[in-house]
């Protein structure tokens, strides 16, 4: 994925066109995650240029056939479409109070899709995800930000007489002057650093800090405060910033709460089989609907367009 990346940015580099040929030449692993690469970016509808480095595979040269519209989908008539409605209606309440909740108290927020970077008083930059809210927490010895709701990139400006501290659900996470991500999700909040160290503190969890330097990634659960660490290369920390969701491993439930934030309307997974399947891959936030067909159809799920702000995600 980072080899796709960087050949987004620059694909006339001769020199990374080579390098790309050197290391799928260097081990048949390198390959198969190319071609991997290639089928995800051909599912939502972007064609690998003529020069790009190929494995051949036709696959990885085609676009989705167009889908046909109908009525009553298939597997969703009147009866569970009104289980459907019912459903929604009930998260609607949900996500209103919660949404209202966090913008009374912010002094940032976001909306559907919306990206948004936001200078502090010292300089420091915070650049919002969409559907995020953030207050701003500054005094004589401390400065930081509270993490209300969704996804934030802070990049601080160095100074040691006031540390800077952000603040989501019960987690601190203190820096002098670095680059780091923060997600609030449903179910725990995860912090990735891009350059720099950071310490991290949970009150629900032991009093030991754990401390991330670049390319680090800490995800503590909201209900137990169990955390786990991982690793990822410092460049694919915060792609949203650059229209794009790296995801490695993760569950379709999680990459479809993500997208979420990035479709107006809503997003229904009615099945848990299809909610616990496994994905990597990079996705463009710029076609949601083109990434949750890339996310389920490998899987053998379907996404179902009901209206432009309701898609259904289910299993045949």
């Amino acid at each position: 994925m980072d080899w796709l990346m960087r050949l987004q940015a620059e694909p006339d580099d001769p020199g990374l066109r080579r390098g790309l040929a050197a290391w799928m030449a260097a081990d048949s692993d390198h390959a198969r995650a190319w071609a991997q690469a290639e089928r995800t970016w051909a599912l939502i509808g972007t064609v690998p240029p003529a020069h790009w480095v190929s494995t051949g595979n036709p696959a990885t040269r085609k676009t989705p056939p167009a889908r046909r519209r109908l009525p009553w989908p298939a597997g969703l008539g009147p009866v569970r479409l009104g289980l459907a409605g019912a459903a929604l209606a009930a998260s609607l309440m949900l996500m209103v109070n919660a949404d209202t909740l966090a913008r009374l108290r912010a002094d940032q927020t976001t909306g559907a899709g919306e990206l948004r970077s936001v200078t502090l008083a010292d300089g420091s930059m915070v650049h919002l995800g969409p559907r995020s809210a953030i207050a701003t927490e500054d005094g004589p010895g401390r400065r930081g930000v509270r993490l209300l709701a969704g996804e934030a990139f802070f990049e601080v400006k160095p100074n040691p007489a006031r540390p800077f501290v952000v603040a989501a659900d019960g987690l601190a996470v203190t820096v002098v002057g670095t680059a780091f991500d923060v997600r609030l999700g449903p179910a725990a909040v995860t912090v990735s650093v891009k350059s720099g160290v950071v310490t991290v503190r949970h009150d629900g969890g032991p009093p030991a800090e754990e401390r991330l330097g670049a390319g680090q990634r800490l995800t503590v659960d909201h209900a137990g405060g169990r955390t786990v660490r991982g690793e990822l290369a410092p460049g694919d920390v915060a792609t949203w910033r650059e229209g794009y969701l790296f995801v490695d491993n993760a569950t379709v439930a999680e990459v479809v709460d993500e997208l979420r934030r990035y479709q107006p309307g809503w997003i229904l997974l009615e099945s848990d089989q299809l909610a616990k399947r496994r994905v990597t891959g990079l996705y463009d936030l710029r076609q949601p609907e083109r990434a949750l067909q890339a996310i389920v159809q490998p899987h053998g799920g379907r996404l179902r367009t009901l209206t432009p702000f309701l898609h259904v995600l289910s299993m045949p």
